[in-house]
């Protein structure tokens, strides 16, 4: 996982993030909620949805290299997909973080978002195929 690329800090970042991303759209969905169980569960991060009131632009100075920037932008992008779609107040919020960041190439981001969803499809087919033997 590209996650494991990170430092503790840059790690509670993406949480963060994505915890607040998640209610970009007034409701946080049921994967959603799992893939920010897991994330802090796996990463020894305390869960706690309560992020609407963040300082975005604090918390992304950690990201200090351009590996950091991609992984966050990547692991939003991520779970804008959990729920099935990736909504326009979602997109908005990723790519003014992705703005903020210095990444906001419309080429760049199109690249990136290919990239994770082409990772859902792949995952998809591949419960599939384990699921029809």
């Amino acid at each position: 996982m590209f996650v494991d690329k990170l430092t503790q800090e840059q790690r509670q970042v993406v949480f963060d993030l994505a915890a607040n991303l998640a209610a970009a759209d007034d409701e946080i969905s049921e994967e959603e909620i799992q893939y920010l169980q897991d994330f802090s569960s796996a990463y020894g991060i305390h869960y706690d949805l309560d992020k609407a009131d963040i300082d975005i632009d604090a918390l992304l100075q950690v990201m200090n290299t351009r590996q950091s920037k991609i992984i966050t932008l990547q692991e939003l992008i991520k779970i804008s997909y959990k729920d099935g779609h990736f909504g326009e107040e979602e997109q908005e919020k990723v790519f003014l973080i992705a703005q903020k960041l210095g990444l906001n190439n419309p080429e760049f981001m199109l690249r990136l978002e290919k990239w994770v969803r082409q990772g859902f499809d792949w995952v998809y087919e591949g419960e599939q195929m384990v699921e029809g033997l």
